[in-house]
C-alpha cells in the first residue's frame, strides 16, 4: 500500500496560486502549456510525504522556472509532479514483489481523462476510474481488515 499526503491538495493549491478557479480550470490550463518553454519539475511534498520518503519534514519545490513559464507551465509541472510521486510510491509495491495489472482511481482530480491518462502514461498500468459509494477508502480499509481476520493475504491483488 503507498499514501501520498498531498496528491489532490497539490493540484487544490496550485489552482490558487496560478489564480484558475477551480481544479477543472487548472487541468484545462495544463493542454495549453508551451512546450517549448522548458520542463518546470514540482516536488509535491506540501504536507510533508509517508511513503516511500518517510519524512514530515519533507517540503514542496518548483524548480526549473524561467521567464518563459506561467500558469499553465506550473500547473502541468503539478500533475507531473504528483504523478511522478505516485509512480515512486508503487516502485516501493513493485518491490516487495506485488506487482498490479492495474490500479483503481477515486476522487477529484480522477474524474479529468487528461489527469488519468498522463498518470496511465507515467505509471504504465491501466487505470480504472471508480464512481460511486461502492468504493473509496473506507472500502479499502474494510478489505485489509477482512484480509487480516481471515487469513487472505495471499489472494492475488491483494
Amino acid at each position: 500500500m503507498s499514501v501520498m499526503l498531498s496528491a489532490a491538495s497539490c493540484l487544490d493549491w496550485a489552482a490558487k496560486l496560478t489564480g484558475l478557479a477551480s481544479v477543472p480550470a487548472l487541468i484545462a490550463a495544463v493542454q495549453t502549456a508551451d512546450e517549448s518553454a522548458g520542463p518546470v519539475w514540482f516536488l509535491p511534498y506540501l504536507s510533508g510525504e509517508r511513503t516511500p520518503h518517510n519524512n514530515p519534514q519533507a517540503k514542496g519545490v518548483f524548480f526549473g522556472l524561467t521567464h518563459q513559464h506561467g500558469p499553465a507551465e506550473l500547473a502541468r509541472a503539478v500533475l507531473e509532479g504528483v504523478g511522478y510521486a505516485l509512480a515512486d510510491g508503487m516502485d516501493v509495491v513493485h518491490a516487495c514483489g506485488i506487482k498490479p495489472q492495474s490500479i483503481t482511481l477515486i476522487g477529484g482530480g480522477a474524474r479529468s481523462a487528461y489527469w488519468r491518462q498522463m498518470l496511465a502514461d507515467i505509471s504504465g498500468l491501466q487505470l480504472d476510474y471508480r464512481t460511486g459509494g461502492d468504493v473509496g477508502p473506507a472500502l479499502g480499509a474494510a478489505r485489509l481488515a477482512q484480509l487480516a481476520v481471515h487469513d487472505e493475504a495471499d489472494r492475488p491483488g491483494c
